[in-house]
């Protein structure tokens, strides 16, 4: 038996839209894993900040993790809220933390494969999931600083699953969709976050994964669109939390997937 292949059928059977496997090695040595300590606090916004960031687990995952198993989930473009901010987070993401747990109790009960759940956040011990994605095969790193898959475009919401074996890759894959496509991204974003390459990357040696693949992307613009779109969200009426519907343009305009 494929044991990589099983797991992955068990993950779509589950829910799940796309699922690969990445060899943590290779995970490790990604541009992400790299170059993040020159980047700086990571935290997003509306979510976590310097006032309540826990303990850092940067990178300290069990040294028995050989494989990770890495699901993605489709948030179209006329399924807004799965995307919405709720207070607790979001429920797509609800819907891919479901599915990670049915996935790993499937494994550890009939493979007899030790599993660990990884946060989200990397501050909370997670991985830079879009990395880890690549290297599943499951698409590549746009010029909108995302991951574009052949089949959804940018547009799905990423999750993973740590495995104590040593299992097959199935990725990365030859996918470039970016390569001659006319950046509508870069255009259609509010704050311009994709017009230039701030200074900080020009120091680093990983020219094709960097963000926005070649370094165009200022994430703290990305961020001033996200404190706006959390500024302008408002209490519901019966007090429950506001929804905060983050800005999605780069990913609507990008035509890869529909």
């Amino acid at each position: 038996m494929d044991i990589g292949k099983h797991i992955i059928e068990r993950a779509m059977k589950n829910g799940a839209t796309l699922a690969g496997i990445a060899r943590m090695e290779d995970i490790k040595k990604s541009a992400s894993h790299t170059i993040y300590k020159k980047m700086g606090d990571y935290s997003g916004a509306g979510v976590i900040n310097e006032n309540n960031l826990p303990d850092y687990q940067l990178f300290s995952w069990p040294d028995s993790v050989k494989s990770i198993l890495v699901i993605g989930l489709s948030h179209p473009q006329d399924k807004p809220e799965l995307d919405w901010w709720d207070g607790r987070g979001t429920s797509g993401n609800r819907i891919l933390i479901d599915i990670i747990k049915r996935t790993s109790q499937e494994i550890e009960n009939t493979l007899k494969i030790k599993t660990t759940k990884l946060h989200y956040f990397i501050e909370k011990g997670g991985i830079f999931l879009k990395d880890a994605a690549v290297l599943a095969g499951l698409g590549c790193i746009g010029k909108n600083n995302m991951l574009i898959t052949p089949s959804h475009g940018p547009r799905i919401r990423l999750r993973a699953l740590c495995l104590d074996a040593e299992l097959s890759p199935t990725g990365p894959v030859a996918f470039d969709p970016c390569a001659d496509c006319k950046a509508y991204c870069r255009k259609i974003c509010p704050e311009n976050a994709m017009n230039e390459k701030p200074p900080i990357f020009s120091t680093f040696e990983f020219s094709d994964s960097l963000p926005g693949r070649d370094g165009t992307y200022n994430r703290d613009l990305c961020s001033i669109r996200m404190e706006k779109d959390l500024n302008e969200s408002s209490k519901s009426k019966d007090g429950k939390e506001p929804l905060v519907k983050y800005c999605r343009l780069c990913e609507y305009t990008c035509p890869v997937g529909k």
